[in-house]
């Protein structure tokens, strides 16, 4: 199996970390205040979609927040048993 050299690895880690966080700081807000769609313009089936939709929207939201969370922390314990 190729190893890789531990300075590249934390460099690539580190500057994972660095993308990552205008990512993650846009999905926490997002997913802290979902759009609110307005289905008093809908009637009937049309309302329910929208309102369907938007609770779509807010799971999707929580859930790609969870998993940058997720990806962020694996980086950092990562970058920690590097020795950083």
């Amino acid at each position: 199996m190729p190893t890789m050299d531990p300075g590249a690895l934390r460099a690539a880690l580190e500057r994972q970390a660095t993308e990552l966080a205008p990512i993650s700081r846009v999905l926490a807000a997002a997913a802290a205040f979902p759009p609110r769609l307005s289905a008093d313009e809908w009637r009937g089936e049309a309302a329910e979609a929208c309102l369907r939709l938007e609770d779509d929207l807010r799971l999707a939201l929580a859930a790609s927040d969870n998993a940058v969370s997720a990806a962020q922390r694996s980086t950092r314990a990562a970058i920690s048993e590097l020795g950083g």
